[in-house]
């Protein structure tokens, strides 16, 4: 059988070429939960490039780096959405409000029954050092200088400006290599098991970009599509043991 979106059958392999290293791994069917194909297509059929066009409309770069900084180290996207809306409620009464006046407001419960925020002091310091800087040195709006330039932020490391930017423009050409996604693609072989993120941040990016090149869909759209559906799978489920 041929995937709908791009015409590939699910025995054709698709090759990768990172730093001198090349491999290839089988497409699989579309209706195959966690094969390759199975993710392009989800990407593709929920629309989800229409779905980040149109959230990118509604985001200023305030509010991404805000999202960005409130989220990561276990914190889940949900939390950090209702941290970023208390947060642009209080800069909206009080736009030079100190890391304090932050750390005040974020120390209540989240609004929806969210719980507390996991770390009110550590984040208030980030956001307040980062709109400083934002402040004194406007932003690019070339995507790639976008992306460098997030990534001089306070607490801004690369999957954080990738996802800054790629939520403030839609259909960015950027990898936001997140847990889940590693878990994901490295089960499929498209991403190695030797790699560490820490250590190999560039050949994550680089092999992912050329998948999404492979499905012909675009790369912020196709994180963003596998991160929401495996993110709610037990980890166990992508082991390679």
């Amino acid at each position: 059988m041929r995937d709908p979106h791009c015409g590939r059958s699910a025995h054709e392999r698709i090759g990768f070429t990172v730093k001198g290293q090349s491999w290839d791994v089988e497409w699989g069917g579309h209706e195959v939960f966690g094969t390759p194909a199975f993710w392009v297509n989800r990407t593709a059929a929920e629309r989800y490039e229409e779905h980040l066009a149109e959230t990118a409309s509604e985001t200023g770069i305030v509010s991404a780096v805000l999202f960005g900084l409130l989220g990561g180290a276990g914190v889940k996207a949900e939390s950090a959405s209702a941290a970023k809306r208390v947060v642009l409620d209080l800069l909206a009464e009080n736009p030079a409000a100190t890391a304090e006046e932050i750390e005040e407001w974020l120390a209540e419960p989240l609004p929806g029954g969210l719980g507390c925020y996991r770390f009110p002091k550590q984040r208030s310091e980030r956001i307040v050092v980062s709109l400083a800087q934002l402040r004194s040195e406007p932003p690019p709006e070339d995507p790639i200088e976008l992306e460098m330039y997030l990534g001089r932020l306070y607490g801004v490391g690369p999957p954080t400006a990738a996802r800054i930017v790629r939520n403030l423009t839609g259909g960015a050409k950027v990898a936001i290599i997140s847990g889940p996604l590693v878990r994901a693609l490295m089960w499929t072989g498209i991403f190695k098991p030797q790699w560490h993120l820490r250590r190999h941040y560039d050949r994550f990016r680089e092999s992912f970009l050329q998948y999404a090149e492979h499905g012909n869909v675009q790369p912020g759209a196709l994180d963003l599509c596998i991160w929401e559906k495996a993110r709610s799978v037990e980890p166990s489920h992508f082991s390679l043991g």
